[in-house]
């Protein structure tokens, strides 16, 4: 889940846009082309000489950066963590706008983001990796009591309001995990709208 104006990145930066050539490389560029591969083939596919061609660099310049690999997704998750839900917060609680404008924002930014996001590939490393796990478990809470929040000024007592929100949550998660791109986004921003309207009301 990175939250921006405009709300491109909800959940996380987008990696798979292609990088251009250039010999001058800084840590930021490994750790991004370290999140392209990650999206594109997993954790498997992040080994420093196919980012070295990627970066069109040699294999000898990433150590000027990082001791070894470990240290490089030691950033990556840093780098997705600090960038995939905070701006967005607080973007979105200096807005101005109630927690259902809010609500709707969030839910079209992810609709938008599509495939293009790198959530799923961090929570398949975190099946296995512990140092991801407890990343995404610090992500999910931030992202969790944001929404939880909304939902209590939105009138939800506060057990109330946690069902919907993690229910929203697993919404907006499946919208990363399934990427149903066949469906265009105005579909999806439909169905978004619809799920955060059935999770308004007030069971009668």
């Amino acid at each position: 889940m990175v939250w921006r104006a405009g709300l491109a990145h909800f959940f996380t930066i987008r990696y798979r846009m292609p990088m251009a050539k250039n010999p001058d490389r800084n840590g930021s560029d490994w750790i991004k082309a370290a999140g392209r591969r990650l999206a594109s083939g997993g954790i498997g596919a992040v080994a420093v000489e196919t980012l070295a061609r990627d970066l069109a660099v040699t294999k000898g310049s990433f150590y000027w950066h990082f001791r070894d690999r470990a240290a490089l997704l030691k950033a990556l998750l840093a780098d997705w963590e600090a960038g995939s839900t905070e701006p967005l917060l607080r973007r979105l609680e200096a807005s101005g706008e109630g927690p259902r404008p809010r609500l709707s924002r969030l839910a079209a930014t992810v609709a938008g983001e599509g495939a293009g996001a790198l959530d799923p590939s961090i929570r398949a490393w975190a099946v296995h990796d512990s140092a991801a796990a407890e990343t995404v478990a610090r992500v999910d809470r931030a992202r969790l009591a944001f929404i939880a929040g909304e939902f209590r000024a939105l009138g939800f007592a506060p057990a109330d309001a946690w069902t919907r929100a993690r229910l929203f949550y697993l919404h907006l998660l499946g919208e990363h995990a399934l990427a149903v791109e066949e469906h265009g986004l105005p579909a999806r921003l439909a169905e978004a709208a619809r799920v955060l309207s059935l999770l308004g009301r007030e069971a009668v």
